[in-house]
């Protein structure tokens, strides 16, 4: 489902990749919509496992608006780089806690390939929990998993307020790779809000 706030899509020729910046603002609005679906639908969570490191920072205010008080992290990782994707997920963090018997709400902040999602749950029921519901801000429709809840759909590549740094160095360089000028890129950058 798509809520209705509007998040802005921007192309730069000659990269044929498509992005979204959604702001902070947005962010918090994405995650207020899912609380709302999973409250409406009275599902039982006993304990949020959010996927690092795009999880973590929505993560708090969904704990918050859900009254759950339990929350744990697994770090899971598939991208190397602007669709980039690794061979193999690589697990650099596990679960601190024993989830058995537990209601799980998994959330990440897109199901972008979904393997993320499906190899988690996959590890959650290996764990003997009682229950996964997933949940996403974005969802992208060639997910291998669609999220039992999510707040957007979008096919671009998504630049989150909390990696414009990181998203800032890759894009210059691959403009850089597509000899763009430094004054174009600026300008590209500055639409997006990546330059601070």
């Amino acid at each position: 489902m798509n809520s209705q706030i509007s998040i802005p899509s921007f192309s730069f020729p000659p990269d044929e990749t498509t992005y979204v910046a959604p702001t902070w603002n947005e962010m918090e609005q994405l995650t207020i919509a899912i609380s709302k679906q999973i409250i409406n639908a009275d599902k039982p969570i006993d304990l949020i496992v959010t996927l690092a490191k795009g999880g973590w920072p929505m993560t708090r205010s969904l704990a918050d608006f859900l009254q759950i008080d339990e929350i744990a992290s697994i770090g899971v990782k598939f991208y190397s780089g602007i669709n980039e994707k690794l061979p193999q997920p690589n697990v650099y963090q596990d679960l601190p806690i024993d989830v058995a018997g537990k209601n799980v709400l998994l959330f990440d902040d897109v199901a972008d390939s979904g393997g993320s999602l499906k190899f988690v749950s996959e590890l959650l029921h290996q764990r003997n929990v009682a229950s996964v519901t997933t949940a996403t801000l974005f969802y992208k429709e060639h997910s291998v998993v669609k999220p039992d809840y999510f707040a957007f759909t979008a096919n671009a590549w998504i630049i989150f307020p909390f990696e414009k740094r990181e998203m800032g160095e890759l894009l210059t360089q691959k403009w850089q790779k597509l000899d763009l000028q430094e004054e174009q890129i600026n300008h590209y950058l500055k639409n997006m809000g990546l330059v601070w």
